[in-house]
C-alpha cells in the first residue's frame, strides 16, 4: 500500500511579514463571512494573531508577490485594521495546494454544512488526481468499487438511486483515499472523513453545490438555513432541479425567511420530519433493503432460507401475507 505523501511542503520554518496588499485571494473553497472576518481583526489587533496564514509564492510578472491559500478570514481582518500578517511559505502545484486549503479546513468544527462538503469535495478530487497519476498496484476490491462506480455516474439520472449513488461515489472515494494515502481507520476518522460522512458530504455536493456554483455560498451563509444541516438535506431532497434552485434562490434572497416559508411561498410541500429509526424497525429497513438489491432468481433461491430463519409463530402471519401477494399479481391464475 502506498505510503501518505507529504502534502504540505513550507519552504521555511521562518513566519513571514507580509501586508494583506501583497497578497492576491483568488477563487476559494469555501464561503466568506465580512463579518467574522472583522471581527477576527479586532480580535488580532487586541490581542495579536495566533495563527499565521499560509501563502504560496508567485512568479516575477504577477501584480502581487503572494497568493492565499488558508486563512481568508484572517486576511480580511488584517486588511479592516491596517495590520501586517503572519504567513507561512508553501510550495506544490495546484492540487497539493487546493488540498492544504481543504485537509485544514475540513478539521475545523465551525464550518458550516456546505463549506464542509465543498472541503470534502475537493479532498476527494485531489485523491482522484493523485490517482490518475500514479493508479497502479490498485487491490482488486479498489479497482470493483472505481468499476461499480463508473456504472453508475454512467447511467441516465432517475435511473441510478440517489441513495445507491450515494454509496457508490463513497466506496469510491474510500478506495481512492486508502489507495493514494495509505490512511488507516483512526486517522480517517481522527480527520471526520468516515465513509458515512464522505457520504453525507459528497451527496450534499452533489445536490447544492455542484449544481449551483453561484448559488451555494449565499446558501452556506444565510442565517437561518446555513447552519441547519436537516434543513439543507430536505432542500437536497427536492427531486425537481428548477424547484430546488427556485428555492435556493428564495433564501439567499431573503435572510430572514425559514425554509417553511420559503417552500410556501413556492407552493412545495414541506418535508415531514419522521423519527430515525431505531430497534425492530432499523433491522427491518435493513432487511427489506437488502432484499430489493437482489434480482427475482436470488430472492427465489434464499426464500428457503428465509422462511427457516422466521419463528414459528410469525409462520401463519407470513403465509396469510404470501397468499395476499399471490392473489393480488394473479400469479397461477
Amino acid at each position: 500500500m502506498a505510503s501518505k505523501p507529504k502534502i504540505e511542503a513550507p519552504s521555511s520554518l521562518q513566519v513571514l511579514k507580509v501586508s494583506p496588499n501583497d497578497v492576491a485571494i483568488g477563487e476559494r473553497l469555501g464561503a466568506f463571512h465580512p463579518d467574522k472576518g472583522a471581527a477576527l481583526g479586532k480580535l488580532m489587533l487586541a490581542d495579536g494573531q495566533n495563527e499565521p496564514i499560509k501563502i504560496v509564492r508567485n512568479g516575477p510578472r504577477a501584480a502581487q508577490p503572494w497568493t492565499l491559500v488558508v486563512g481568508r478570514h484572517r486576511h480580511y481582518g488584517a486588511e479592516c485594521e491596517g495590520l501586517m500578517l503572519d504567513a507561512l511559505e508553501v510550495e506544490g502545484d495546484e492540487v497539493t495546494l487546493r488540498q492544504i486549503e481543504a485537509s485544514e479546513n475540513v478539521q475545523r468544527g465551525s464550518r458550516s454544512p456546505l463549506e464542509r462538503a465543498s472541503f470534502v469535495r475537493a479532498i476527494a478530487d485531489a485523491a482522484e488526481a493523485r490517482l490518475a497519476a500514479s493508479h497502479g498496484g490498485l487491490s482488486q476490491q479498489s479497482i470493483a468499487i472505481r468499476a461499480r462506480w463508473d456504472a453508475a455516474k454512467a447511467k441516465a439520472p432517475g435511473v441510478e438511486r440517489s441513495s445507491d449513488l450515494n454509496d457508490a461515489e463513497a466506496d469510491h472515494t474510500a478506495a481512492n483515499f486508502a489507495t493514494v494515502y495509505g490512511w488507516q481507520e483512526s486517522t480517517a476518522n481522527a480527520l471526520g472523513l468516515s465513509k458515512r460522512t464522505i457520504r453525507d458530504d459528497l451527496a450534499l455536493h452533489r445536490a447544492l453545490i455542484a449544481p449551483f456554483p453561484a448559488l451555494w455560498r449565499g446558501l452556506a451563509t444565510h442565517p437561518i438555513v446555513g447552519e441547519n444541516a436537516s434543513a439543507l438535506r430536505d432542500i437536497a431532497s427536492i427531486v425537481d432541479l428548477g424547484n430546488r434552485q427556485a428555492l435556493i434562490e428564495s433564501l439567499v434572497e431573503t435572510p430572514d425567511m425559514t425554509l417553511a416559508q420559503a417552500m410556501d411561498g413556492l407552493g412545495l410541500s414541506t418535508p415531514k420530519a419522521g423519527a430515525a429509526p431505531t430497534g425492530a424497525t432499523k433491522y427491518m429497513n435493513n432487511t427489506t433493503s437488502n432484499l430489493a438489491r437482489l434480482s427475482a432468481g436470488d430472492q427465489a433461491r434464499i426464500a428457503p432460507e428465509i422462511v427457516k430463519t422466521m419463528k414459528p409463530s410469525a409462520l401463519l402471519a407470513l403465509r396469510a401475507a404470501l397468499d395476499a401477494r399471490i392473489e393480488e399479481e394473479g400469479i397461477g391464475k
